[in-house]
């Protein structure tokens, strides 16, 4: 994320994408929503003085110190997660909604499915047991 340059994002293509670096150094390309999509064109609209990058700050502080910023400005109250936190809800939110973990695989690029098999336990975290009401 805070390596993400402009010339990563390609939102005016037929299937919306960026292109990340990974593990490895590898360049791999990940799809855009249509919400995410409005998002980057609008940031990218507001943000002229950014030139080639898409953020401004450089280090994942930096990106706490925002996001807190904007939780107060927000109204929402921050719950301290770090940048990679982001991926994990991502991953979870896969999950739940599709009950698919080879989808939450794919997604997220793990090289396996057992990467991705912590996305089920969290998913599960805060679920009545199946044998409560037994």
């Amino acid at each position: 994320m805070l390596s993400l340059r402009r010339a990563d994002l390609h939102l005016d293509v037929e299937t919306p994408y960026l292109m990340v670096d990974g593990k490895g150094g590898k360049r791999q390309s990940v799809p855009v929503s249509p919400t995410l999509k409005a998002a980057l064109k609008s940031w990218v609209a507001m943000t002229p003085q950014l030139l080639e990058r898409v953020m401004s700050v450089r280090s994942s502080c930096a990106v706490e110190v925002s996001l807190s910023q904007l939780c107060a400005e927000g109204g929402v109250e921050y719950q301290r997660r770090h940048v990679h936190g982001l991926r994990h809800s991502a991953g979870t939110r896969v999950y739940v909604e599709t009950r698919d973990l080879l989808e939450v695989r794919d997604h997220l690029r793990h090289r396996d499915i057992t990467s991705s098999e912590i996305y089920v336990e969290y998913a599960r975290k805060g679920k009545p047991s199946v044998t409560k009401d037994w």
